[in-house]
């Protein structure tokens, strides 16, 4: 009897990677907020700023991140990025002044943007080229479950043992669910046990090479479906730099929406009870969202995709915005609100797929670590912008209306960005160095 293929393993695993990865996200942070603004007499800027001090230092450190698990594969480095993880977060239980915020909550997020984002994409990468999208839709589910059940989990806390004994929860959950699978179940590719990726059937492992970073033999086929680049060759590429800038622009986009989706809606008079379900809402439809998209990504031209995405995402913001600002839905109750937040999070979660997706497709798997990593410092940076530029807004006008309109005009300008990329040229290489 033919076992399973040991990729789906990977992709359990680098799933509850992605659940405990959003222990750090902009939403979970923005739960606490308030209290602990409340308990120090911080601003909603200085507070914000821990994400992107966490996120500048997960850029700086994707670069040498890369290359070790191109090398060596994600395992070990899973296993130690997760355990500063966790310790990060439960030591916040400890936090008095402001840098011990920044300390430890920004090792957590470092961990996170720089480290295991990158074991993710790589690992499912690594181990699929022809389900590649359907694998990746399962892996980013993680992503959005952690975001819907986590912020359940800490506003239940908060409000019955208060924020700190909720952030040493955390940090617990966050090792158990993820550090030990990692550490017992990741592998680097399906080439060193004797497999083919997508599960084909299994070859000797005289397929292996004494170098980790040099393929197989390889036909033309081979060659078609997951294309071979060093670094070099793709940082010379336009191709390298549009996507980037895509890359910049989603999570700049993102993250400010957000870290402060929550304030604007209780500050709008919504209940924290409601504001946390909506939250959830847009996680859990986001879950539901990522298959799909990588499913279609597997059949269908995957810059279109991304487009229609990214355009889409644009026009529900916007029209979620107006719905909470303007109350629109108080002849309905709150139900226009939570349908605009699952069509969010569907969009969303296919987005995170087909993003990790494309620089695959792209670039092909031999390199990817190397070559992602090398846009993480890009994507990093914009990542912790766009906290900062809509709470900087808020605190000079009183009021999300400036930034959030910018984040939907912005939405529609990425998808007319990506709708005219084009894959990268075999003539445009430069020799590796």
């Amino acid at each position: 009897m033919r076992r399973p293929y040991y990729g789906w393993i990977i992709v359990g695993v680098s799933f509850l990677i992605g659940v405990t990865e959003a222990g750090v996200f902009q939403n979970i942070l923005s739960i606490f907020m308030k209290p602990m603004a409340q308990d120090f007499g911080w601003s909603r800027a200085a507070v914000t700023g821990a994400i992107a001090v966490g996120s500048m230092c997960g850029g700086l450190v994707s670069p040498f991140v890369g290359p070790i698990v191109d090398r060596y594969g994600p395992r070990m480095v899973a296993f130690w990025g997760i355990l500063l993880f966790s310790m990060g977060l439960s030591a916040l239980m400890f936090v008095k002044n402001i840098w011990q915020l920044y300390l430890f909550f920004g090792m957590g997020r470092m961990i996170a943007v720089g480290v295991l984002s990158l074991v993710v994409t790589v690992s499912v990468s690594n181990w699929f080229i022809r389900q590649r999208g359907r694998a990746l839709g399962i892996t980013w589910i993680g992503e959005r479950a952690g975001s819907a059940l986590l912020p359940v989990m800490i506003q239940f806390l908060i409000l019955a043992y208060g924020w700190r004994m909720a952030w040493g929860t955390l940090g617990v959950v966050v090792f158990l669910m993820s550090g030990i699978p990692a550490l017992l179940f990741l592998r680097r590719r399906p080439e060193d046990m004797g497999l083919l990726p997508d599960g084909a059937a299994s070859t000797p492992a005289i397929k292996r090479t004494d170098d980790p970073l040099k393929p197989p033999d390889r036909t033309a086929a081979d060659e078609a479906a997951d294309p071979v680049w060093t670094r070099a060759q793709a940082t010379h590429t336009k191709t390298f730099w549009t996507l980037t800038l895509i890359t910049c622009l989603i999570p700049f986009l993102q993250a400010g929406i957000n870290f402060h989706i929550y304030p604007f809606m209780t500050d709008q008079g919504l209940s924290q009870k409601t504001a946390v379900w909506v939250l959830s809402t847009i996680a859990v439809f986001g879950a539901l969202g990522s298959v799909p998209w990588g499913m279609l990504a597997d059949r269908v031209h995957i810059q279109t995709l991304l487009a229609v995405n990214v355009f889409g995402n644009g026009l529900v913001f916007l029209l979620l915005f107006w719905t909470v600002r303007y109350k629109l839905a108080d002849g309905l109750g709150t139900g226009m609100i939570f349908v605009l937040a699952a069509l969010h999070g569907i969009l969303h979660g296919g987005r995170n797929t087909l993003v990790s997706l494309i620089w695959a497709v792209f670039f092909g798997r031999t390199a990817l670590g190397s070559i992602y990593g090398f846009s993480i410092p890009f994507k990093a940076a914009a990542n912790a912008c766009g906290p900062i530029f809509a709470a900087v807004c808020f605190d000079l006008f009183g009021s999300y209306a400036f930034p959030f309109y910018l984040f939907a005009a912005l939405f529609i300008i990425t998808g007319a960005i990506s709708i005219r990329m084009k894959p990268p040229e075999r003539s445009a290489q430069k020799p590796a160095v």
